[in-house]
């Protein structure tokens, strides 16, 4: 029986031990299986991070009081109307002033409610960062500067003006600027001589475009989710709605430059933006729509577009018309006239081709098919053999040749122009053979573009230093970082230049606010600061070639020094010293402070969409896209990115010690996509709505049909509806 007993027990031994074998080799198994059934939830904390304020009005949140040339009292009665109202009384002029802070940028019309006033004029004044609030507010005070006190290019604030001057009303009323007032973040209050004023509040009415931010961004970096607010918040300030249409419609929303000095529209500007624009909000695919179309119906007779366009020039959309420049009265403003910006027609181009992948509007992009084709003829035409078939910018019609860097000279065989170019010839390629189905027509586009690209990089890349070199006229043979940023963007580069170009920004340009433009003082070609539309792309261009921690650390410096110095915001351009100012001395710019503390174009939003949430779209208009998100050092991300047939999320997390990964997908109906599981540097077993799908380097089952391996990620192809992946150690 003892005998009997004990093979029992070795027998139940040995059971129990092939079980816990079994389990601990399927733990990591049945792990994955657990984790993929329970897909990533969305986080509503966004909403905190959103700078846009609701209602109509943006108020104070603080008030402070200086100058000893009279007093105040009940300061605080500013942030609140109808209740106790404060009372400055001034024995000089300008003797003592409130500083209204609004908590954040502000764009529209100033109003003042005042019960009681005697005595002298009441004085307003605006800035954007609380350094620059003057009388005059934070306006050039230069009589030989470009926006002396507040002059802008825009149609829609006049009279100009970053101070507003009322005398004082016999009775209570709400005393509104006499223009809108783009940006301001500080407003000054005092009197330009003795009196008195009781007032009861300070208010900006808001003229922006509301975005609904049913796009957004979220992650465990604050720093990256503030810049991607900060980002977005800029493209919100910088809009603006024409007074009218061709036909006599309400105008149209339009993105400008930025809020407080042009007011104007740029295309080079819209074509990154618009990257911004379609992450962060359905809505801006129409007001891309239409600010696109500005420049269809103004197309000079050479093929090019003008430098910049007035926000309510009457194009309406399917009519371009003739190439014979702008409606009568609606010509560029005459300062930017006197210039040509040549390679700003290019990214317009590019930015057609754009909006198709984003919106699949083709029936908006069929008629523009003409503009873009006269407008890369003019390219053509003037792409010289002797240079390689490569584009040289030059002076026309006595007009100096600028580039988006103005005022510095542009003149010769331009690195960021030529890449382009290239991206142009790519863009009208892709054009002509989706909208036009010309296939044959597309490809040899598809071929000059190559072309193109070999001549940039035999004539321009400079293989001991390792980067593109800025100008073939400059004469210090300068490897600017807008040369370098550019072919990464555009994809000029092969994997090994991308390399190297990236080891000459990360070693050369890289300053402690961000990479500079150049490492030299005195080049005519290229002032050096810091520049934000350069980092932008810079930023896309990293992830683009593999190197998304180089991206990730660029914009934890660059946003996060703006956000942490300015109105809240990313700044137009930075100063080498880390300063939102940058002079350009002998040129109508040499005050610097006219730099704008808000801009469109200095976004760290297509970078976290496009490459952390990996949300991109495949078939124009998201028909087919695909989530290939690069997690980088991040724990954990998520966002929705607004498409035609509704929103596609992606929400990823990963396990202390990269124990496990789980990334949720959700996608409109009708649409399909790919679906890219990184593996974090090792094989993996990847299951798929509680069914494995990879194992041992090949696909599992059903659930892995198609799957197959690309670089560090497991890819999955024909993804619709939700679905979440796991693997776990």
């Amino acid at each position: 029986m003892k005998s009997n007993r004990t093979t029992r027990s070795l027998m139940v031994l040995v059971c129990l031990a092939a079980t816990l074998s079994g389990t601990l080799a399927a733990g990591p198994r049945d792990r994955a299986v657990a984790l993929s059934r329970e897909p990533v939830g969305p986080d509503p904390a966004w909403r905190q991070q959103v700078l846009d304020t609701p209602g109509p009005f943006v108020r104070p949140v603080s008030v402070t009081v200086e100058g000893d040339g009279g007093t105040v009292t009940g300061a605080d009665g500013v942030l609140r109307e109808s209740g106790p109202a404060a009372t400055l009384t001034a024995t000089a002029p300008r003797g003592v002033r409130m500083v209204i802070d609004l908590g954040v940028l502000a764009g529209g019309y100033v109003e003042l409610g005042v019960r009681r006033a005697s005595g002298a004029p009441i004085r307003a004044s605006y800035a954007e960062a609380r350094r620059y609030l003057t009388a005059d507010g934070d306006a050039d005070p230069d009589p030989g500067g470009f926006f002396y006190q507040g002059r802008s290019l825009g149609t829609d604030d006049d009279p100009d003006g970053r101070a507003d001057v009322f005398p004082p009303p016999g009775a209570p009323t709400v005393l509104r600027s006499a223009g809108l007032r783009g940006s301001q973040r500080y407003v000054g209050i005092t009197l330009d001589g003795p009196g008195s004023l009781v007032l009861d509040f300070v208010r900006v009415r808001k003229t922006t475009f509301r975005g609904a931010y049913d796009g957004h961004f979220l992650s465990s970096d604050p720093v990256l989710n503030r810049a991607w607010y900060a980002s977005a918040y800029g493209l919100d300030m910088s809009t603006a709605r024409g007074r009218r249409t061709g036909a006599g419609r309400t105008g149209p929303w339009v993105v400008m430059d930025g809020p407080k000095r042009d007011r104007t529209v740029y295309a080079g500007d819209v074509q990154l933006v618009a990257l911004a624009a379609y992450q962060q909000g359905g809505a801006y695919r129409r007001v891309l729509r239409d600010t696109i179309s500005l420049f269809a119906c103004q197309q000079l007779p050479d093929g090019t577009l003008p430098v910049t366009s007035r926000i309510d020039v009457p194009c309406d959309p399917g009519d371009p018309g003739p190439p014979d420049g702008s409606p009568a009265g609606f010509e560029p403003p005459g300062e930017a006239a006197k210039v040509r910006l040549d390679a700003f027609t290019l990214l317009w181009v590019i930015s057609v081709a754009d909006y198709l992948r984003f919106t699949g509007d083709s029936a908006f992009v069929r008629p523009l098919l003409p503009v873009a084709r006269r407008a890369l003829r003019f390219f053509d035409e003037r792409a010289s053999h002797a240079d390689g078939g490569l584009f040289r910018t030059a002076d026309y019609d006595g007009l100096p040749a600028q580039n988006w860097h103005t005022p510095d000279r542009a003149a010769g065989v331009d690195a960021t122009t030529n890449a382009a170019y290239f991206a142009a010839l790519r863009s009208l390629a892709r054009l002509t053979r989706s909208v036009a189905g010309d296939r044959r027509a597309a490809a040899a586009l598809d071929r000059r573009a190559v072309r193109v690209r070999s001549a940039l990089l035999a004539r321009l890349w400079d293989p001991a230093a390792g980067a593109m070199t800025l100008n073939t006229d400059d004469p210090r043979r300068d490897h600017t970082a807008d040369a370098n940023a550019a072919a990464l963007a555009f994809g000029v580069l092969d994997s090994a230049r991308a390399r190297r170009a990236i080891t000459h920004l990360d070693t050369r340009l890289s300053g402690p606010y961000g990479t500079l433009t150049t490492r030299l003082a005195d080049n005519p070609y290229m002032t050096r600061y810091v520049s934000p539309y350069v980092m932008a792309q810079e930023s896309l261009g990293r992830f683009r070639y593999g190197d998304g921690a180089g991206a990730l650390r660029l914009i934890r410096a660059a946003w996060g020094h703006m956000i942490r110095n300015g109105p809240g915001t990313a700044w137009e351009e930075v100063g080498a010293d880390g300063e939102p100012a940058v002079p350009r001395p002998g040129t109508s710019l040499a005050w610097g402070g006219h730099v704008g503390m808000a801009h469109a174009w200095s976004t760290a939003v297509p970078a976290l969409s496009m490459a952390v949430l990996g949300v991109r779209p495949l078939g124009d208009g998201y028909r087919t896209w695909a989530v290939e998100p690069d997690p980088v050092d991040l724990a954990w991300a998520q966002g929705d990115v607004p498409v035609p047939a509704g929103t596609v999320s992606s929400r990823w997390r990963r396990g202390a010690g990269d124990d496990s990964f789980v990334l949720t997908v959700r996608a409109p109906d009708g649409t399909a996509g790919r679906v890219a599981v990184p593996l974090l540097g090792q094989d993996r077993t990847i299951a798929v709505n509680g069914r494995i799908a990879w194992r041992d380097g090949h696909p599992a089952g059903n659930a892995g049909h198609g799957a197959h391996r690309v670089g560090d990620a497991v890819v999955f192809e024909g993804i619709s509806g939700t679905a979440t992946f796991a693997w776990a150690r």
